[in-house]
Order: structure tokens, then C-alpha cells, then sequence
């Protein structure tokens, strides 16, 4: 039982250094695991001695270049693992899907999955744009605080060009906050843009879908928001904890 509380003790220790904005002293993150100076000073230098920590000039602790490694391998494999979702809505529409993230203010798509149509819609993985100007990054805006929103929609470089196009994304983005996706037609012309967010994650997330118009329109919109719900929801699986089996007497005696 100790081995495990080490294990969780050392999480919440790089956890705590992260909500203390990047860096944290040894007495915050003490007073933060409930545990001695002396036990903490012993696992900040277990984690910096792994590369998993490092000791900056003014004696705190930040996160250490060893948690890049594993963090891109998290990302592939998370990527890797929510491809099938997207696939899934790709053949049940037979329009080109996309997974989204936010980066800062602005939407970066990072996994998309193309429709087996000749004219389909694409677009271009991992090339940042302000979060306002699509439907994706309205529904990323979404999952913000109001406060968060606000800092995103007046950021040098990424605002909306006029009050009236502010004013229409944050009617956009409650809409999207009441009713769970957006349908927008303003994107591009002769398009249809449709998007729900990914809950559950721990970051915005949004999956897209996008079309012709004459393709996407009329009843077939509720259906459409329909699968795209259905997608995220078993996207959202993913970040759920696995529960681990209790060891059983038998195997412990043996």
C-alpha cells in the first residue's frame, strides 16, 4: 500500500506544481500533499533526479523536460484511440469529420478523418486559427469561462474585426452552451459547418463535420448533431479512469 500512495503522492505533487501556474516551493506543495518538508524535499528529488522535475535558480520546482516524452506519446496514442469514433461518424454521413483543440485563443485541428465523396470538405492539420472565425472554435470557446471567453475574443491578433461579429459569436457560443452544437452556414459558402463538443476531458475539444449545404440541410441536421453527440460521447470513454481489479487473497498468499 505504500508503493501505491508514493505513486499518487508524486502525481499529485506534478499536478500541484501545475496549478500553481508552473512552478511551486517546497511548502506549498507540502501543505498541498498534507506530508512533512522532509518527505516532500525526498520525492521532488526523485521526480528531478527522473527528469520528471526540475529545481529552478530561486529553489522551487517546475515540471522537467522528461514529461515531454511521455506527454507526446499520450497525445498519439489518445489520438490513435479516438480515430475509430471519427471514423464511425464519417460512415454514417459520408462527410469529411475532424477532432479540434484549443490552443491559446486560437483552434488547431489535429485528427480528421475524409469522406469518400468526390467534392468534400478538408482542412489543414495542425495550422492554427482564431477561435471565433469557425464552428469548432466557437463550440471550443464554449467550454471556457465567461472570463476565459472574453480574454479570447479580445486578444491582440485574434479578435473578431467588429463589435457586430463579437456580439454574434457570443450569441453563438451560448447558443452552443444551451443546446450542446452549432450548425453554421457562415463559414464558407455553400458549406455547412456542424459541430459538438467533447465533454468530460479536462480540455476543450470539439469534433466537426462539414458539407454541402443541400447535403447537410433540412432534416437531415438533427441527425447529424445526433451522431456527432454519439461520437463524443465515445471519445469521452477514453478519459475516464480505468478501474483497477483488486489483487485477489489468493494470488497474494501464493
Amino acid at each position: 500500500m505504500g508503493h501505491v500512495q508514493s505513486v499518487e503522492r508524486a502525481f499529485r505533487m506534478l499536478e500541484s506544481i501545475v496549478e500553481s501556474g508552473g512552478t511551486a516551493t517546497l511548502t506549498q506543495m507540502a501543505a498541498g500533499l498534507g506530508i512533512s518538508m522532509a518527505g516532500t524535499h525526498r520525492l521532488i528529488r526523485t521526480l528531478v533526479k527522473l527528469g520528471y522535475a526540475r529545481q529552478l535558480t530561486n529553489r522551487s520546482y517546475g515540471l522537467g523536460p522528461g514529461l515531454i516524452r511521455l506527454g507526446e506519446s499520450a497525445v498519439e496514442q489518445q489520438l490513435l484511440a479516438m480515430q475509430p469514433a471519427l471514423a464511425a461518424a464519417v460512415h454514417q454521413l459520408e462527410e469529411t469529420a475532424t477532432l479540434a483543440i484549443l490552443d491559446g485563443e486560437s483552434v488547431v485541428h489535429t485528427l480528421q478523418v475524409q469522406s469518400s465523396r468526390g467534392l468534400r470538405s478538408t482542412v489543414q492539420l495542425s495550422s492554427p486559427e482564431p477561435a471565433h472565425s469557425s464552428a469548432a472554435g466557437k463550440v471550443l470557446l464554449s467550454q471556457l469561462t465567461d472570463d476565459e471567453i472574453t480574454r479570447a475574443l479580445t486578444a491582440a491578433g485574434t479578435e473578431p474585426q467588429s463589435e457586430h461579429v463579437k456580439n454574434e459569436t457570443l450569441a453563438d457560443i451560448r447558443n452552443i452552451q444551451l443546446l450542446g452544437y452549432i450548425v453554421d452556414d457562415g463559414q464558407e459558402q455553400g458549406l455547412r459547418h456542424c459541430a459538438v463538443p467533447v465533454p468530460g476531458t479536462g480540455r476543450p475539444l470539439a469534433i466537426s463535420v462539414a458539407g454541402p449545404t443541400d447535403r447537410l440541410g433540412g432534416g437531415s441536421r438533427s441527425h447529424v448533431t445526433a451522431v456527432l453527440k454519439r461520437a463524443a460521447q465515445e471519445m469521452a470513454t477514453l478519459f475516464q479512469p480505468v478501474p483497477v481489479p483488486a489483487r485477489s487473497t489468493k494470488a497474494l498468499t501464493a
